[in-house]
């Protein structure tokens, strides 16, 4: 499988004629005289007349561990591009969907975020070649917004606000790239652009995505040789071989209180199973996980909380634990089309009839 090993540089102002490339950093802005000029500059530039059209929801449907991929790349450019602001990320990850539907851009959203980051002045996101994957660690709490976030575009979220753009900088700067482009949004203090004409948006997505060895330190799914089960669990991607036995007792299997080791109780008549599920998770990994558990049972139900409180241990159970159920699973038969809903207050759904 492809592996990106970006090699950090030391530059410093990027974008002064790289073409192509993305403003990628939103810390403060220079106050000096030539940040000025810039921001003067660039609020002389009208948007382009027209009416902004929004992106159509992009649904990654790929197997658990490029879903894990994908999901890491996307919540470090969300987190390493626009710092703790969630409207912030969100904008810069419909960016980065838009380039992999874009025919000009690798077709992966690892792809895309580390383009041309083993060359020096070839990567297309700050964040990717001047070191800040080794200066800096977002916190748990943090890498986790910015996972939730991720993961909720990969599963059909849109930000309108930034229409079809492929391409962004900060208003304190003047690359030579955009004066041959269209200036369609400006969002806080970032301005963004589509290049002019047609463009060819594509809408398949093709190949594995590739791990990324300076994600290894944030995200198990990017470390090698391989990340475990256990390791794509606790990154919320799908894995997680629970036993196939529907009769191994509950008191056999592990719990952790803090909800981030699944818990499962096979309950062996009903053919069902009670899972406590990661909060970090998204409908996708726990379909993956479902799919596993249920190999061989006939007909399964895997009925899932983020909570571990409120995952009960046997049947029935309680109306606390009714009232929040985070995901079902159910097949009726080895050959059925299976039936997955889950709570969409808590994930994007899908469509209206998957939301419990």
């Amino acid at each position: 499988m492809p592996r990106f090993v970006a090699q950090p540089t030391s530059a410093g102002h990027l974008f002064s004629g790289r073409s192509g490339a993305i403003d990628a950093r939103l810390q403060l802005p220079p106050d000096d005289e030539q940040a000025e000029l810039a921001r003067t500059f660039n609020a002389q530039v009208p948007l382009t007349p027209g009416r902004l059209i929004a992106a159509q929801p992009f649904f990654l449907r790929k197997p658990a561990q490029d879903f894990a991929r994908a999901t890491d790349c996307l919540a470090a450019a969300g987190y390493y591009e626009a710092g703790m602001g969630m409207a912030d990320q969100r904008a810069v990850a419909q960016v980065i969907l838009n380039r992999v539907r874009h025919a000009a851009f690798p077709a992966t959203i690892c792809g895309v975020v580390f383009q041309g980051s083993d060359r020096r002045t070839g990567c297309q996101f700050t964040f990717t070649c001047d070191g800040s994957l080794l200066r800096r660690t977002p916190s748990p709490a943090a890498w986790q917004q910015a996972r939730r976030m991720a993961a909720a575009m990969l599963l059909g979220g849109v930000d309108p606000r930034v229409g079809l753009a492929t391409h962004y900088h900060t208003d304190w700067v003047s690359p030579a790239w955009d004066r041959a482009m269209d200036k369609i949004a400006v969002v806080r203090t970032h301005l963004f652009y589509r290049w002019r004409g047609f463009q060819p948006f594509r809408m398949p997505q093709s190949g594995a995505e590739p791990d990324v060895a300076l994600l290894a330190a944030l995200s198990p799914a990017h470390a090698l040789p391989g990340p475990t089960e256990a390791d794509l669990q606790q990154s919320g991607a799908p894995a997680l071989a629970l036993p196939s036995s529907p009769a191994r007792p509950a008191a056999a299997i592990p719990r952790d209180g803090t909800g981030g080791q699944v818990a499962s109780q096979a309950l062996a008549a009903a053919q069902v199973f009670l899972v406590t599920l990661p909060a970090s998770g998204s409908p996708a990994s726990f379909q993956a996980l479902a799919e596993r558990q249920c190999a061989g049972v006939n007909p399964c139900r895997l009925i899932g909380w983020t909570d571990p409180a409120r995952t009960p241990r046997a049947l029935p159970m309680p109306g606390s634990a009714v009232d929040t159920i985070a995901f079902i699973y159910e097949r009726r038969n080895l050959t059925a089309i299976p039936r997955v809903r889950w709570d969409c207050a808590l994930f994007a759904p899908d469509a209206a009839d998957d939301c419990i």
